[in-house]
């Protein structure tokens, strides 16, 4: 089958699966080799809601690269020379693995689209990223749809080769001789005794670097190259009173000192090593993951969305909140559950965040199933959403939709004002905080759901749900399915069905608590600013 005609075959099924307003007419992108016209060929592409999308299948060809495809967990990793990218359908997120098996995640600015058994990427933030891996240069005229190839190997000039060690009765100084300005660099010193330098935007010659012999407080130095910045790890022997990182006057070159400290700085510092100590081991205990809010969404006189045959989302969330409530409390010992509800009754919007709050959670699962305005759809399927602005607009009338309960308030007007389109933005970064956090849950969420239940992959989504502004913690809301859906509502009604999506939502929190506690035990930060 040549590559037009499989395209168009793709390009058909996809035009049946997704509803036909999103998907724009058949279109092509030219690739053009420079200085090898006997490999120029083309790239499916489509428009959807204004984001160009080209297929991977048709990449990995055209640029002969190797790839390997896991169909059951929809994933598929593209081999080129120095990486390696771990794509997964319905997600944005990328994880890029270099040739020192370091692992980093990107995130595309639209998910990856899975369809008809192939994958489609948003071609203006995948392109960049897929450049920067390569030998040979990508251009794209997008006036033209011409993709160009300069396939002569990029000239990979050096910012830097080495790092000088100078020597200095007070410690220390590192100097990166830079041949041009760099602007964007920082470091951290960490209590192991690791100095950690980044320096963006920035090629090195890491094996050259790699290769220097330590020296003086210096005991191992390690460099580490990534598509957009260099890692440069030091690690320090003795007491270390302080390092500070600047660039020189009147010169390109980075200056690293490293000081240790004076006798009474030293008496001070154990001091003060003690205090930290001290203080990381009380942090980590109000920070553990013993209290796990579980909201099942609507309640009372709010029914939620009603499903094709009339089954209430009141009843099909509180059912699944208790039994994931249930494996928590017997199989999570130290780890306390509480509900917004538990019972059919109504509980305020607002209200649900002032008890996950006055509980001190440590995590907020609010539970929902979704529905379309016209009965019986097509559409299925889970979704896990942050809380932010919608991307979409699907997400957007999702969140309208869920919104809507808080007119069956008592003076909603004035009690949700501040929460306008306008400053919804200004709202949500006050859980700013809470966002990496947020996203590992909801990550290993939508993972769990998707090996544990039959219900498709709608990936992590974002959208301004009210239900999670009050709550001041990591926080989610799960869309287990749609009752618009026959086949979905019936897996909803269903005992063995909401038991399916309990498990997998415990497994999620039981994951997501080891990540999350060894996290704590690193004295990294997952929660709030401390």
């Amino acid at each position: 089958m040549t590559l037009a005609i499989r395209y168009r075959y793709v390009l058909w099924t996809l035009l049946l699966l997704l509803p036909s307003f999103l998907v724009a007419q058949e279109n092509t992108l030219r690739v053009v080799f420079e200085g090898d016209s006997s490999r120029n060929s083309s790239i499916g592409t489509f428009r959807r809601q204004g984001v160009v999308y080209a297929s991977l299948t048709d990449i990995v060809q055209v640029f002969s690269l190797g790839s390997f495809e896991n169909p059951s967990a929809r994933k598929l990793e593209l081999k080129l020379p120095s990486y390696r990218i771990m794509i997964s359908g319905g997600n944005p997120f990328l994880v890029v693995t270099d040739g020192t098996k370091r692992r980093t995640t990107y995130q595309l600015l639209s998910a990856v689209i899975y369809a008809a058994s192939s994958y489609f990427v948003p071609l203006a933030s995948f392109l960049p990223l897929f450049d920067s891996m390569l030998d040979a240069t990508v251009i794209l005229d997008a006036a033209a749809t011409i993709l160009r190839v300069t396939t002569a190997p990029k000239v990979r000039t050096y910012d830097f080769t080495t790092v000088l060690m100078e020597f200095k009765t007070n410690g220390m100084l590192l100097r990166i001789p830079a041949v041009r300005p760099l602007e964007d660099f920082e470091s951290w010193l960490h209590n192991d005794g690791w100095l950690y330098v980044t320096i963006a935007d920035a090629k090195a010659d890491v094996d050259a670097i790699n290769r220097l012999k330590p020296a003086g407080l210096i005991k191992q130095i390690v460099a580490v190259q990534s598509p957009t910045s260099v890692q440069l790890t030091f690690r320090l022997s003795g007491k270390i009173a302080n390092t500070e990182i600047s660039r020189e006057e009147h010169s390109n070159d980075i200056l690293i000192s490293v000081r240790t400290p004076s006798d009474r700085e030293k008496e001070l510092l154990e001091k003060r090593q003690h205090e930290i100590q001290s203080g990381l081991e009380n942090q980590r205990k109000r920070w553990e993951l013993d209290v796990i809010v579980i909201d099942p969404g609507h309640g009372g006189y709010d029914p939620g969305t009603i499903g094709v045959t009339g089954v209430k989302e009141k009843d099909v969330t509180l059912a699944i909140g208790l039994k994931v409530g249930r494996l928590i409390e017997k199989s999570l010992k130290g780890v306390r559950v509480v509900y917004t509800r538990k019972t059919d009754t109504f509980v305020p919007v607002y209200k649900r965040g002032q008890i996950a709050n006055e509980a001190d959670g440590k995590l907020f699962i609010s539970i929902h199933a979704n529905s379309t305005k016209h009965k019986p759809t097509p559409l299925r399927g889970f979704e896990v959403y942050l809380l932010r602005p919608g991307r979409t607009e699907e997400a957007v009338s999702i969140a309208e939709r869920e919104n809507s309960v808080i007119q069956l308030e008592e003076g909603y007007e004035q009690r949700y004002k501040q929460l306008t389109d306008e400053n919804f933005i200004l709202v949500t970064m006050a859980q700013s905080a809470h966002v990496k956090a947020s996203e590992l849950f909801a990550d290993i969420a939508q993972r769990e759901l998707e090996s544990h239940v039959k219900v498709p992959n709608q990936g992590v989504k974002q959208a301004g749900f009210y239900v999670l502004v009050g709550a001041s913690m990591p926080n989610v809301l799960v869309e287990t399915a749609y009752l618009s859906n026959r086949e979905d509502e019936k897996f909803l009604r269903s005992n063995a069905g909401q038991q399916r999506i309990a498990a997998a939502l415990f497994s999620a929190v039981k994951r997501y608590k080891q990540e999350y506690e060894k996290l704590l035990l690193e004295g990294k930060e997952i929660g709030e600013n401390r």
